[in-house]
């Protein structure tokens, strides 16, 4: 007879069954709302989500223009829906060049808008060196670029400090041609333990961020900005890099769990 051992990788965890709660979409979140994604189905819904895949140097950007060292995939261990979840799982493999494996979804090309208020509600990562975030990128770059198309991130997460996160806009400064950008940090505890709802309110005038009911970041909108043109939604989790830094030593994987993205208007 044939004996075989089963024996887990030297920094792989046990794996322990999570029991998430989801928020229902009630009549009251239904006023207003133009667009959402509860994830409920059994896989990621296409009409509304693409992937962006490998390090970024086919785009010309080699990690992705941030020193990120992870390789995206549409693979199913990296990106997966699960009793009304979304799940994007980074883990430490040889894969592409890269030492870790991870995803990004988009919804460029398939949905965008402009001015609104977009809620999201996540649980973000515990590992030092992860670096999950939720933004907004102009439709616009494949004729301008970037950062002329501008840019809205809602949150990304601090890699060293895991109770810290921050807001920034991106844009070009077309008076002098220059680069340009505005950010915030906040800290607050339970990112990682809870679910928490992360809210992004913009108007023609403001954009404003917020953290359950804290507002963390405001920044006046002119005319010479490109936020008044439609936007795309990006969901991702990157890994070291330039928020990420250094990855713990005895990283094997972690989560960044979606329960729902739902964009207002009016």
């Amino acid at each position: 007879m044939l004996m075989v051992s089963c024996q887990k990788e030297a920094n792989q965890p046990e794996e322990v069954e999570e029991t998430l709660q989801g928020e229902v979409l009630t009549d009251a979140d239904r006023v207003g709302l133009v667009w959402s994604d509860e994830f409920d189905a059994s896989s990621l819904n296409t009409q509304y989500w693409a992937y962006d895949l490998g390090d970024g140097t086919a785009e010309g950007i080699p990690g992705w223009g941030n020193n990120e060292a992870q390789f995206y995939t549409n693979k199913s261990k990296n990106s997966y829906l699960k009793n009304g979840f979304l799940y994007i799982d980074a883990y430490k493999e040889s894969i592409g060049g890269k030492d870790y494996s991870s995803a990004r979804i988009k919804t460029q090309s398939k949905f965008n808008f402009t001015y609104g208020k977009v809620k999201i509600r996540a649980k973000l990562p515990k590992s030092v060196g992860t670096w999950p975030a939720f933004w907004l990128m102009g439709e616009s770059i494949s004729e301008v670029g970037w950062p002329r198309c501008g840019e809205i991130d809602i949150l990304e997460q601090n890699g060293q400090e895991k109770s810290k996160i921050l807001g920034t806009v991106h844009w070009q400064n077309e008076a002098d041609n220059t680069y340009a950008s505005y950010s915030r940090s906040y800290s607050t505890g339970g990112l990682t333990d809870d679910f928490k709802v992360y809210t992004l309110e913009w108007t023609p005038s403001s954009i404003k961020l917020f953290v359950e009911s804290t507002q963390f970041y405001e920044m006046t909108l002119t005319e010479t900005m490109p936020f008044d043109q439609p936007f795309f939604l990006l969901i991702n989790l990157a890994l070291g890099g330039t928020l990420g830094g250094n990855i713990d030593d005895g990283f094997y994987t972690d989560s960044l769990i979606v329960d729902y993205i739902r964009v207002y208007q009016n």
